[in-house]
């Protein structure tokens, strides 16, 4: 596999020169901003797009409303103002008209004085036919002639003329009549008053800044309202997302809780059910050998699986509980079925972790099968450690009065058919052959604590392995006597003490230092663990510990550091166990022998 990975990495000079000249053809092109636009809201989690999209709307509408209504409010302010404009520069044009026929201004006096003492206006005047003031309401712009373009628009004017012009810094609204005679239709002035509009922006500015505080308040509640919305929509999905994560990480223990009727309730039952047929059928292959499941997954294609099997060169391995038959009449079936389940437990991962692949439980019996290079020597290594683990634990449970259970071991390797066997309805995928039987031959002739193998497994293990040579027995099947050999020890890393998984809540105290600090066991044996700390612990530091296990008891036990290590935030020490109390140990290996399940 390296070599491969290698080897489509180093490419030779002579492709990648040519891959260079393409170079410029197959790059990809740059992305657009539209597309990084795109790429940008794709990956706002669904909740901020559901607020955001309704934040946006609510935001239109009431910008729009606003707009309008301001639009209505402005105009209908304009148009009172102009129909007031209107009346009083009318009142002043019919007062005006006498005055420019008999040249007395006295005679407009009062009318354009009443007119000033009116609500926002600032001026009132009247020019002749010449353009030039008559009457003002200022009597020092009497006889000017006004000369701006409002002033020229106003002297020019036929019907009532509205502009708007700054009057001392202020925006004025000038309204401007002609006056005429009836009878001839002739104009002989104009009349002119200028309304201020400042009065009219503040109140339009009022509104605004009302508009705008009853709007920002809008939003801001859309916007609470809307976090909440797309909290309740996208709940059942962050829960179904929390699901998918677990199952992904192997984890089919839990379900996703429905909490709606919905689309969303109909993929969370839907996903509940995908997890249940997992489940399912993570349970059934636990009655399946591995053999049997890889078989299964490897034809998994074809609609149906067929009858029969290939010729394979295997090491069979058969193991066996000494007097289990008296052992069943002192026990209840009950406890006949926990006790068992120990034994078998343990030899199931010893099995599997020296490559070993069991094919049945008959009872009290094991049935495996090994295969590859070095199957044989595989297969008499995990049968030492079983027979260690085997006198550990009987050792444990000795010292506290249970019974102990003996096991013989019987090994052969030879050709075999794996395959299917059975019927169509019904199969099962195992191995048979007279290697197998000879196997199990072995192994019911096996003393309690007794590894057998055949000559065969003894010449593939070539000084491997301690062996003692027996008399040839005759057993059933053979006609000749068959030669034997007694395992004593196996060259390996195998274990006298089996080591479990843990997360056990532990304190320690560091010699040479002051106080206790907490932990956590990872994993355990009586030979030591593996401790999870928040502190650093140096090499060969002596601790002493005290941890509970559950329905063990309290525990405390002395060690030392072999090794520490940091890993992420938590720092990682092995610690080797000194000498300790046989109450304690005894506790340890029931405890780690104990079946979880």
């Amino acid at each position: 596999m390296v070599a491969e990975s290698e080897n489509v990495v180093n490419q030779p000079a002579a492709e990648s020169s040519s891959n260079a000249g393409d170079s410029s053809a197959n790059a990809p092109a740059p992305s657009s901003p539209f597309a990084k636009m795109v790429g940008m809201l794709s990956s706002i989690r669904v909740r901020y797009k559901i607020a955001g999209t309704f934040i946006v709307i609510l935001t239109l509408t009431v910008s729009t409303l606003g707009v309008v209504t301001f639009s209505s409010q402005k105009e209908m302010l304009q148009r009172e103002m102009k129909a007031r404009a209107s009346v009083l520069v009318q009142q002043l044009a019919n007062s005006g008209k006498e005055a420019l026929l008999t040249k007395q201004e006295l005679t407009i006096a009062s009318t354009m004085q009443d007119i000033m003492h009116r609500d926002n206006v600032v001026y009132a005047m009247i020019t002749d036919d010449s353009g030039t003031v008559f009457a003002h309401s200022d009597f020092s712009l009497k006889g000017t002639t006004p000369s701006s373009d409002v002033d020229k628009a106003a002297a020019q004017a036929t019907d009532i003329l509205f502009q708007e012009t700054d009057f001392q810094g202020d925006t004025v609204l000038d309204a401007a009549f002609p006056i005429t005679l009836r009878t001839k239709s002739l104009k002989i002035g104009v009349a002119r008053i200028g309304l201020s509009q400042k009065e009219l922006k503040a109140a339009i500015e009022k509104q605004k800044t009302t508009y705008f505080l009853m709007a920002l308040g809008f939003v801001l509640f859309g916007l609470v309202i809307s976090f909440v919305l797309a909290r309740l929509l996208t709940r059942p999905l962050d829960l179904l997302s929390d699901g998918i994560q677990e199952v992904a990480k192997g984890n089919l223990r839990n379900l996703v809780r429905v909490t709606s009727s919905d689309e969303f309730g109909v993929v969370t039952r839907t996903f509940n059910e995908m997890v249940l047929s997992l489940r399912e059928k993570l349970h059934m292959e636990k009655y399946l050998s591995q053999s049997a499941v890889n078989s299964i997954r490897q034809h998994r294609d074809q609609s149906q699986l067929k009858l029969g099997g290939e010729r394979k060169y295997v090491t069979a391995f058969f193991s066996d509980v000494r007097g289990f038959t008296s052992l069943s009449e002192k026990l209840t079936p009950e406890e006949v079925v926990v006790l068992m389940n120990t034994y078998l437990n343990f030899q199931a991962e010893v099995i599997q972790a020296w490559g070993g692949n069991v094919d049945k439980f008959v009872g009290d019996e094991v049935m495996a099968v090994f295969e590859g290079q070095d199957s044989e020597i595989n297969a008499v290594c995990a049968a030492v450690e079983i027979q260690r683990y085997c006198e550990a634990l009987n050792k444990a449970r000795a010292d506290d009065g249970l019974r102990s259970v003996f096991i013989g071991i019987g090994i052969n390797s030879g050709d075999a058919v794996m395959g299917n066997m059975g019927s169509e309805d019904h199969m099962d995928y195992t191995v048979i052959g007279d290697s197998i039987n000879t196997a199990a031959r072995l192994c019911g002739i096996a003393q309690p604590g007794q590894v057998l193998i055949s000559k065969v497994v003894a010449d593939a293990i070539d000084g491997r392995a301690t062996c003692e040579a027996l008399p040839p027995v005759n057993v059933k099947g053979k006609d000749k006597p068959l030669e034997i050999f007694a395992v004593t020890k196996a060259q390996g890393g195998q274990r006298q003490y089996k080591r479990k998984a843990a997360d056990i809540p532990v304190t320690y105290s560091e010699e040479g230092l002051p106080g206790i600090r907490n932990a956590t066991l990872k994993n355990l044996s009586p030979m030591g663990c593996l401790m999870s700390t928040d502190a650093a612990v140096a090499r060969d530091a002596q601790l002493v510990m005290a941890f509970a296990l559950p329905d063990m008891g309290d525990i405390q036990v002395s060690g030392i550091v072999r090794d520490a290590r940091k890993s992420g935030d938590v720092h990682l020490v092995a610690i080797r166990f000194g000498d300790m109390e046989t109450k304690a140990q005894s506790r340890i290996v029931q405890w780690v022998h104990r079946v979880n399940s």
